[in-house]
């Protein structure tokens, strides 16, 4: 569902506005935003749950897989819109990037991938929990990163109180992820 919205925006976005480097650039910011918002849901379902339980964190811890998925397939819209503007209008989008940040970026979306193909109970029986959960723990603490450098980046660069939100908001969401696992734990609700 997630999946169509954003891409139903991007029709109507690219609609009004054409195929130009300002509205590809849009685009990957939009995309990038959209994929920062279900990112965080995943990442902070369970201590939300630990810290302020209600139905609401129920429903995210319940649905955290498929978040985490619909993460995946915005972030992948995203790189495709990136990949677009490398070769559609590659000046100066591909000066302005630094090699580390092409590599950082490559890493994450391996991570990205990697994630996304063991989100199933047939890849934690295949992997054992132990690997999985520290494939996924590793990775999402990665993820975290790139979306805090970007947005360091971002406010470098300006508009500083455009970005400072998301910086604010994304550094706001690994200090909710520790408090929930510091906090003695109280017995979680299955999930299916």
């Amino acid at each position: 569902m997630a999946t169509l919205v954003i891409l139903a925006g991007l029709g109507v976005h690219f609609g009004v506005s054409g195929w130009t480097s300002t509205s590809v650039k849009a685009g990957i910011d939009a995309t990038g935003r959209s994929s920062l918002a279900l990112f965080s849901i995943a990442f902070v379902a369970s201590s939300v749950h630990r810290l302020w339980p209600s139905s609401l964190s129920q429903w995210m811890l319940q649905n955290r897989r498929w978040i985490g998925l619909s993460f995946a397939s915005s972030h992948a819209i995203h790189l495709v819109l990136i990949i677009a503007m490398s070769f559609d209008f590659p000046d100066p989008f591909l000066s302005g990037q630094p090699a580390g940040k092409w590599l950082l970026g490559g890493i994450g979306y391996l991570f990205v991938a990697l994630m996304a193909m063991t989100s199933s109970n047939a890849a934690q029986h295949w992997m054992g929990m132990k690997h999985w959960k520290r494939l996924h723990l590793i990775g999402s603490y990665w993820l975290w990163a790139q979306f805090f450098l970007t947005y360091v980046s971002h406010i470098k660069k300006g508009p500083a109180d455009f970005y400072a939100p998301f910086l604010i908001f994304t550094m706001a969401l690994l200090v909710i992820r520790w408090a929930g696992h510091v906090r003695p734990k109280r017995p979680l609700s299955p999930v299916g």
